[in-house]
């Protein structure tokens, strides 16, 4: 039988991809690259206040918040979790990210949560004390500075899940210890069975002592042992210094063991300010590419 040249025709038109429609080729990335609906691109980073001598060094907020908002944009995330994000800060960095949503609890928070806007449905959100009152603000131990968790409850595609945010003291070993061993009995009480993210600036090395005690009563993996790819140039805090090589990894991704963590990655950011290769932050954002069940 023979079939009619218009069939035929119509038939390659139909399967070129030289005539796919835009909403085939652009826009939403989960249909572009067949991404499944739960694939989420999450990072945390460690945005730096603002010290005096950080403006004597050229390292003033004013000229770092234009190249972090353009690397938050061109990597894409759907989630940021950042520490030392300051409400005044963070204002100024939200008029520069448009498509992006913010989780503060109130204005005496320095962690907030970013979204990409209309991706996710929040359910719930809160915050915890790394104290013996993790209810009330208070610092306990010997932690230098109040610190806190600041959680929420996300659905995406019909699936929940939680992000733990978090910034633990820089200089109390015993703070940092007993922050892990509360940070697992919050977990537990707040996601309960459901999968979670739970990641931030916790001032502490891979293997080290307040490092071990993390899952002790829920299980979690660090994304970087479970990733399908890691790529880890060097340690997340770096000094202010693109010449100077850092061994120091004080931020972390860990994710619930049904989570799935395709990529993982320390991105080595600069920009030049016309003088000089800079980094925005003296910290690198950390990213994880992962899937929730």
């Amino acid at each position: 039988m023979r079939i009619p040249i218009f069939l035929l025709l119509t038939f390659a038109i139909l399967t070129n991809p030289i005539f796919a429609t835009e909403s085939d080729t652009t826009g939403n990335r989960d249909c572009a690259q067949h991404i499944p609906a739960e694939r989420i691109r999450y990072a945390t980073w460690n945005l730096r206040w603002e010290d005096k001598k950080d403006i004597e060094n050229g390292d003033a907020w004013e000229k770092r918040k234009g190249p972090i908002s353009d690397i938050i944009q061109f990597n894409d995330f759907d989630i940021i979790g950042t520490q030392e994000n300051s409400a005044d800060h963070a204002a100024e960095l939200m008029e520069l990210l448009p498509s992006y949503e913010i989780i503060q609890i109130d204005s005496l928070e320095d962690n907030p949560i970013l979204l990409k806007k209309g991706m996710f449905k929040i359910l719930e959100s809160g915050r915890f004390y790394f104290s013996k009152t993790p209810e009330v603000r208070s610092k306990s131990w010997d932690s230098r500075r109040v610190r806190f968790c600041t959680w929420v409850k996300l659905q995406r595609a019909q699936k929940e899940f939680f992000v733990f945010n978090v910034h633990f003291d820089y200089r109390g070993k015993d703070a940092q210890a007993e922050s892990s061993k509360l940070m697992n009995k919050k977990i537990l009480s707040i996601a309960k069975n459901s999968p979670f993210i739970f990641a931030g600036d916790l001032n502490f090395v891979y293997a080290s002592d307040s490092y071990k005690l993390l899952g002790n009563c829920i299980k979690m993996n660090d994304a970087k042992d479970v990733a399908e790819f890691a790529y880890r140039p060097n340690g997340s805090y770096d000094y202010f210094d693109p010449q100077k090589f850092s061994k120091w990894q004080f931020d972390h991704i860990f994710v619930s063991p049904n989570v799935k963590v395709y990529r993982y990655g320390i991105l080595n950011e600069t920009y030049h300010d016309g003088d000089k290769f800079r980094y925005p932050s003296d910290h690198l954002p950390i990213m994880a590419v992962i899937d929730i069940p």
